[in-house]
C-alpha cells in the first residue's frame, strides 16, 4: 500500500486544491503541502550517508555543508529525481529514537556530573533516499542500493569515509540527528561485516522494487526471528553473503577460540568493551570544545579508533597505580572536555606515541586554563558542559535549589582536581622544560585541594542511605583527593622539594574496600557492602595508630585496603622527610634523624609491614589480579628504610634530566654508616633487585608498563646507590674489618642475584658474576643491572634518564 499523499482535488475555478489529509487545511503550492504532510507523518526522506535524516532537502545541505567538507558531493548520491520517485514507491520508516544516556539518580548532598554533552562531526558523504535501508529485508533489494552497489560493497570506501576525511568542528548539533544509524554504522567497523538487513542477497537484486508495505513488514518479520530459529547444526554459511559465513572474530585475551562461532552474525556478538568510543561521544566530545577555539583554534580532536586507543592505554596502563576514576559507572561525556584530554594525553603516552602525548597535553591545560580565567572573572552560569546529572540541557539554573548549585560548584571543583592530576602525572617525568610545568600545575593542584575541602563529616559518609552510583560519585570524590597527596608527595620526593600539601592538613576516611570498588553492577556492590564490616578509619587516626609508642605491632581495624596502606605509608614517608629537613645537623651527613623519632618512624613501619601482610589482597606478585598497588607499596617500604639511613633527597638532581649533573650528585653523596639500622634498608635494596632478575630484566624493561610504574624505579634508584655503597665501603674496609652475621648474610645473597642475572641477560663481554670477595665489584654489578633495566625501558623519558646517570656515575667511579 503506498503512503498516504496530499489530497489535491479541483476547485470551482478548475485549479488543484491542495489540502491535507489529516487536518484538511490549504496550501498554495504542493512542496509546501508535502512538507507539512511530514509533519503528521513524521517522515525523514532526507538521509545522508552519515545517518542523520531530515525533513526538508535544504537541512540536509546544510548539515553536509557544516558536518562534512564544504561542497563535498558523494558519486553514491542520487539524482533529486529520484527522490519523488522513491518517495511514492516506499514509505518512510518511523524516526529511530535518540538514545538516551541514562543517569543516576541524583540526591542533594552527591557529586554531581555533567550531562551528556553533544559534539562533533561526521566524516562520510550522505546518500539522500526515501527510507532507510534497515528497514528492508535481507532478502528485498534496496533501490538506492541497486542504483549504486559500491555503497555497501565497498568497505575500503567507507573506511575512508569514515576515518580520513579532516574533522571539521560543528558550531551546534542538527536536532534531528539520528544517532541508531551511528550506532549500526559503527558496529560495521567493529565488527568486520555487515548488518544481514543491510546485504541484499545477489539472486535478489533483478527482483522488482515495487514492493507494497504489508510486504515489507511481513518479510521484516521473518529475519527478525532468533537466530538459533534460523540455524540448524552444520549449517555455517549464508547464502546471501558473497563469503558464504561470517568472518570468525578475534576472541578477546584468553577467551577459548571453541566459544567463537563462524556462523554467529555480527550482530549477535558480545558488547564492546566500555573503553570503546562512539561516533555519538566522538562528536559530543568535539562539539564541547568549541567554546575553546580562543584558545585551541587549530586543534583537530583525533578519531574515534584513536580515542579508544588512549582511553583503554589509561585505564589498562595508568588507571590501576592511581585508581580515582570508577570504571564501572565511568562515562567519558559526564566529565569535562580537558580532564577527557587528560586521560588521552596519559593514554598516548602508554602508546608511545610521545608527540600526540604532547600536543594533547597542551590543549588540555589551555582549556583548562581558559575555564579557570572565566571563572574567576565572573561567576556564570553552568555551561552545558557542566551540568549536573540529572539536569537537562539548558536548564534554568536561576532557579535551582541552593543545594543544587553547590552540588554543581563542588563537581566542577573536583573535575578540576582531576584535570590538574592528570596533567601533572604526565608532565611530572617528562623532559626539563614539562618539569617546570608540573611544579607550576602542583601549586594550584594544592590550592584547589584546599578550597574543595579535605575533611569529611564522619556520619554524612556512611554508604548505607546512599545507592551505588551516589556511592560511586562519593568514593571517587574522596579517592581523587587522597591520591592527589600522594602523587604530590611523589613529587616531592622525587624533586626534593618541601612537601606543600602535608599529613595533617587530610582528615579524609580511607578509600574503601576493593571488593567494594571493583563491584561491576549495584547488585555485587550490596552484596559488597553486606559483607564489609565496619567502615575504614579516618586517614589521621590510622596514621596515630601506626606512630603510637607500642613496641607491638598495632593492627588497625579494620585493616585498609591495598590503596588505604599505599596512601598510610605516603603519611610515614612525608614525616621522614620533614623530620629530617627540620632536623639539626648531628655531625654524621648519612643521617640528620634524632635517634627517639628513628624508633618511632622503625616502629611505625614495622606496624605498618604487619598491616600490609594481614590484607588479603597484598602479594608481592607483580601481576597481582587486584592491581599493582600492593607491588609498589613494597618498594616504598624500602625507599622508607632506605630515608632512615640515608638521605639521598638532596644528592640526585633529577630535576635536570641530565645525566652527567645527577651523576655528580650521586658521586659526593655520603655513604651509609654500617650499623645494626642499616640492616633493613639493606635488605629491602638486595630484595628490589632480586624482583626483576627473578622475572628477567630484559623482559620487565620492554613490559615494565602494566605494573611497573615510575614510583617503583625512583625507589630502586635509591635502593640501587644505597646497596652499592655499602658494598663499596665493605671493599675499603678489606679484610682487616669483620662483617656481621646479617652483612655476610645479605652481601652473600647479593652475590646469588647478580650471579642468576648475569646467567641469563645477554652481555656483550660474556662478563661472569663478582665473588663475594670481590665486593666493589659486585657494587658495580648492581650499578650496571639497574642502569641496563631503566635503560631499555620505553614507557616514560624519565626513567632512561635515570640508565644513562647510573652509566655515568660508574664511569665516575
Amino acid at each position: 500500500m503506498p503512503s498516504p499523499s496530499p489530497q489535491m482535488q479541483r476547485g470551482a475555478r478548475g485549479g488543484k486544491a491542495r489540502v491535507c489529509i489529516h487536518c484538511g487545511r490549504n496550501f498554495r503550492r504542493t512542496e509546501h503541502l508535502e512538507r507539512h504532510v511530514r509533519t503528521h507523518t513524521k517522515e525523514k526522506p532526507f538521509i545522508c550517508f552519515c545517518g542523520a535524516s531530515f525533513t526538508r532537502r535544504d537541512l540536509l545541505k546544510r548539515h553536509t555543508r557544516l558536518a562534512h567538507q564544504d561542497g563535498l558531493t558523494s558519486p553514491n548520491s542520487q539524482p533529486e529525481s529520484t527522490q519523488g520517485e522513491l518517495s511514492a514507491t516506499h514509505p518512510p520508516a518511523p524516526p529511530a529514537a535518540i538514545p538516551q544516556y541514562a543517569a543516576p539518580p541524583q540526591p542533594a548532598g552527591s557529586i554531581p556530573g555533567p550531562v551528556s554533552q553533544w559534539a562533533g562531526t561526521s566524516h562520510a558523504p550522505y546518500l539522500e533516499q526515501s527510507h532507510p535501508a534497515s528497514m528492508l529485508p535481507a532478502d528485498a533489494p534496496n533501490p538506492a542500493l541497486e542504483a549504486h552497489p559500491g555503497v555497501v560493497h565497498d568497505p575500503d570506501m567507507l573506511q575512508a569515509a569514515q576515518l580520513l576525511l579532516p574533522a571539521q568542528p560543528l558550531p551546534y548539533l542538527p536536532e534531528e540527528l539520528n544517532l541508531n544509524h551511528f550506532q549500526e554504522f559503527t558496529h560495521f567497523l567493529d565488527s568486520i561485516g555487515l548488518q544481514a538487513e543491510w546485504l541484499p542477497g545477489e539472486a535478489d537484486i533483478t527482483q522488482t522494487q515495487d514492493l507494497g508495505l504489508d510486504d515489507v513488514r511481513g518479510r521484516r518479520q521473518s529475519i527478525q526471528e532468533p537466530a538459533r530459529s534460523r540455524q540448524t547444526p552444520g549449517e555455517g554459511s549464508r547464502g546471501d553473503s558473497p563469503f558464504r559465513s561470517w568472518l570468525p572474530s578475534v576472541p578477546r585475551r584468553d577467551q577459548s577460540l571453541g566459544t567463537i562461532s563462524d556462523s554467529e552474525p555480527p550482530q549477535m556478538a558480545k558488547r564492546p568493551s566500555r573503553f570503546n568510543v562512539t561516533e555519538d561521544q566522538r562528536f559530543r566530545l568535539a562539539a564541547s570544545l568549541e567554546e575553546f577555539r580562543n584558545v585551541i583554534p587549530d586543534f583537530v580532536l583525533p578519531t574515534r579508533h584513536t580515542l579508544t586507543r588512549y582511553l583503554t592505554s589509561y585505564f589498562e596502563g595508568f588507571h590501576p597505580h592511581l585508581p580515582f576514576l570508577h570504571i564501572p559507572t565511568f562515562r567519558i561525556n559526564e566529565h569535562t572536555p580537558e580532564l577527557i584530554l587528560g586521560i588521552m594525553t596519559i593514554g598516548a603516552q602508554y602508546r608511545f606515541e610521545h608527540r600526540n602525548a604532547e600536543r594533547i597535553f597542551y590543549v588540555s591545560k589551555a582549556i583548562l586554563f581558559e575555564r579557570m580565567s572565566r571563572e574567576s572573572r565572573s561567576p556564570v552560569k553552568p555551561t552545558y558542559a557542566q551540568t549536573p546529572l540529572g539536569v537537562p540541557p539548558y536548564h534554568n539554573f536561576d532557579s535551582q535549589s541552593q543545594g543544587a548549585s553547590e552540588a554543581t560548584i563542588l563537581w566542577r571543583q573536583v573535575e578540576v582536581i582531576r584535570c590538574l592530576l592528570v596533567l601533572m602525572g604526565y608532565a611530572t617525568w617528562e623532559r626539563a622544560g614539562l618539569v617546570q610545568e608540573a611544579f607550576h600545575l602542583q601549586g594550584l593542584l594544592v590550592r584547589h585541594l584546599r578550597e574543595s575541602g579535605l575533611t569529611e563529616d564522619a556520619r554524612g559518609s556512611d554508604p548505607a542511605s546512599l545507592d551505588w552510583h551516589e556511592w560511586a560519585d562519593q568514593e571517587c570524590v574522596r579517592r581523587t583527593k587522597l591520591i592527589s597527596f600522594c602523587f604530590i608527595h611523589i613529587h616531592s620526593i622525587a624533586y626534593n622539594a618541601y612537601p606543600s600539601l602535608r599529613s595533617s592538613e587530610i582528615h579524609l576516611r580511607l578509600p574503601c574496600s576493593t571488593k567494594e570498588w571493583t563491584a561491576g553492577s549495584a547488585v555485587e556492590w550490596e552484596a559488597a557492602q553486606r559483607d564489609r564490616g565496619p567502615q575504614q578509619l579516618f586517614f589521621q587516626d590510622a596514621l596515630t595508630l601506626l606512630l603510637q609508642k607500642s613496641r607491638s605491632a598495632v593492627p588497625l581495624d579494620p585493616i585498609p585496603a591495598p590503596l588505604g596502606n599505599y596512601i598510610l605509608l605516603h603519611g610515614l614517608l612525608q614525616r621522614i622527610h620533614m623530620v629530617s629537613e627540620l632536623s639539626l645537623p648531628n655531625g654524621n651527613h648519612s643521617t640528620t634523624l634524632p635517634t627517639e623519632e628513628l624508633n618511632k618512624l622503625e616502629r611505625a613501619l614495622r606496624s605498618w609491614t604487619s598491616v600490609w601482610q594481614q590484607a588479603p589482597e597484598s602479594s608481592l606478585d607483580p601481576h597481582n589480579a587486584n592491581g599493582p598497588i600492593p607491588f609498589t607499596s613494597s618498594s616504598l617500604l624500602g625507599l622508607a628504610y632506605v630515608r632512615l639511613s640515608l638521605n639521598l633527597g638532596p644528592y640526585r638532581r633529577l630535576e635536570t634530566r641530565d645525566p652527567n649533573c645527577i651523576a655528580t650528585a650521586l658521586r659526593r653523596s655520603p655513604r651509609p654508616e654500617r650499623s645494626y639500622r642499616l640492616i633493613p634498608a639493606l635488605i629491602y635494596s638486595a630484595h628490589a633487585l632480586s624482583i626483576p632478575v627473578r622475572l628477567g630484566i630484559d623482559h620487565i624493561a620492554r613490559s615494565q608498563a602494566f605494573f611497573w610504574s615510575v614510583r617503583h624505579s625512583i625507589a630502586s634508584l635509591e635502593c640501587a646507590v644505597l646497596l652499592s655503597k655499602w658494598l663499596f665501603t665493605l671493599a675499603e674496609a678489606g679484610a682487616d674489618q669483620a662483617l656481621s652475621e646479617n652483612e655476610s648474610r645479605i652481601l652473600r645473597w647479593t652475590h646469588c642475584i647478580v650471579e642468576e642475572a648475569y646467567s641469563s641477560i645477554d652481555l656483550d663481554d660474556d662478563a661472569e658474576a663478582p665473588s663475594p670477595q670481590q665486593p666493589g665489584a659486585l657494587g658495580m654489578a648492581v650499578l650496571k643491572l639497574w642502569a641496563r633495566l631503566f635503560r631499555k625501558n620505553t614507557q616514560w623519558p624519565f626513567i632512561n634518564v635515570l640508565g644513562q646517570s647510573l652509566e655515568q656515575y660508574m664511569a665516575m667511579m
